[in-house]
């Protein structure tokens, strides 16, 4: 390895070091009560062996909440949470969305470019409800084709189906010449852990890879006039939609009324998108850094701050978009949703879970499923 890959492998490490370190102690070196924003970002908190269970993750954002709506952590940057204090920050000190960890390869415009209206203007051209709109038929299209290579019995929905089409959909919505679609698929999925990497370091390996899926992503869409938005919704918004996928289809795994309804009545596919998105936003968390000075909830923030932005629900509550920029992802993920789940409802009039679901680790901002276990077909054969 080079001394730059080394030098950036002892970074991650330090980085990932420190949020361990104050995760688990309330002063350096002291045991206590830990600072929760620190076991959030670290991304262990997902049950053992990486599978959801009665781990600690709603109480590390319950901690969050308690210390206020504004508070800084030991990582050294503000936590911003809660709907009245999320606006006000996005009233007042113009957040960006920027990385908190060394990072290989970048893959955000920079926050003076993020701070301009063209690179808004560029993401609703490619990715807004009017440009996904006139993809529409294709992406149906591409979820019919997806649900038909499947056949009856053990599926891992996420690797055989969710992962695959999010590709094939979003090569569709990015204009992905046919011929280079196949490399677009093999770079998309090393990047896959680029958002969790704004927050949480990865591992030196799984760095690299990510570094060259995101290399490859901007080699394909040099030269064109939205190329900035292109990456991003290619990096960001297919992680979003594969999640939001994902998602989706693990609540109907122990749903059979709810999957027998979307069988009769395929508009109840929205309905269920649209609760996922309420209970489960793409990003709980958002880094950020501000580029003026603002007061939130009575607190300064200086020009120039790390913040991250955390959905923190109350009990009942649907869970808050972190940061309006967030929104810029939803058109297409929906858009590809929706019809996902039509098509394989219609394929199979049984679905029921096979195995428990695995999320990734170190992935505090999407917490995205990896592995979603099911058995598919038109009969339970247990």
């Amino acid at each position: 390895m080079t001394a730059a890959t080394n030098a950036l492998g002892r970074e991650l490490q330090l980085v990932h070091a420190a949020q361990w370190l104050y995760a688990i102690n309330a002063e350096p070196f002291v045991p206590g009560a830990g600072d929760p924003y620190a076991r959030l970002v670290r991304g262990f908190e997902i049950g053992e062996n990486g599978t959801d269970g009665t781990d600690d993750a709603d109480g590390t954002l319950a901690s969050i909440a308690e210390r206020g709506p504004v508070w800084r952590s030991r990582l050294d940057t503000w936590v911003v949470t809660g709907p009245a204090a999320l606006r006000e920050l996005s009233a007042g000190a113009e957040p960006v969305v920027s990385a908190a960890v060394p990072q290989a390869e970048a893959w955000l415009p920079g926050p003076a470019r993020q701070r301009t209206t063209e690179i808004a203007r560029d993401l609703a051209r490619r990715g807004g409800t009017r440009a996904v709109g006139r993809q529409a038929g294709s992406l149906r299209e591409q979820a019919g084709q997806a649900a038909a290579r499947l056949g009856p019995g053990p599926v891992d929905l996420v690797a055989d189906f969710a992962e695959p089409l999010t590709a094939a959909g979003y090569a569709a919505v990015l204009d992905v010449p046919e011929e280079r679609r196949a490399a677009f698929a093999a770079d998309l999925a090393a990047a896959a852990p680029a958002v969790d990497a704004l927050l949480c370091p990865q591992t030196l390996d799984t760095t690299r890879r990510m570094a060259a899926g995101v290399r490859g992503l901007r080699e394909l869409f040099a030269g064109r006039a939205h190329a900035e938005a292109d990456l991003v919704l290619a990096v960001a918004g297919a992680r979003a939609a594969a999640d939001l996928l994902g998602d989706a289809l693990r609540r109907l795994l122990d749903r059979p009324r709810e999957w027998a309804l979307l069988r009769s009545d395929p508009a109840h596919a929205d309905r269920l998108v649209e609760e996922v998105l309420h209970q489960r936003p793409p990003w709980r968390a958002c880094p950020l850094v501000v580029l003026a000075r603002a007061e939130v909830a009575g607190t300064r923030i200086e020009a120039g701050d790390s913040v991250t932005a955390v959905s923190t629900p109350a009990a009942g509550a649907p869970a808050p978009l972190p940061v309006a920029a967030c929104a810029t992802l939803l058109p297409a993920a929906r858009a590809l949703a929706g019809p996902a789940l039509v098509a394989l409802a219609a394929r199979f009039p049984l679905l029921w879970p096979d195995g428990e679901p695995v999320h990734m680790r170190r992935a505090p901002l999407t917490r995205r499923l990896v592995r979603l276990p099911a058995r598919l077909g038109e009969e339970e054969t247990r």
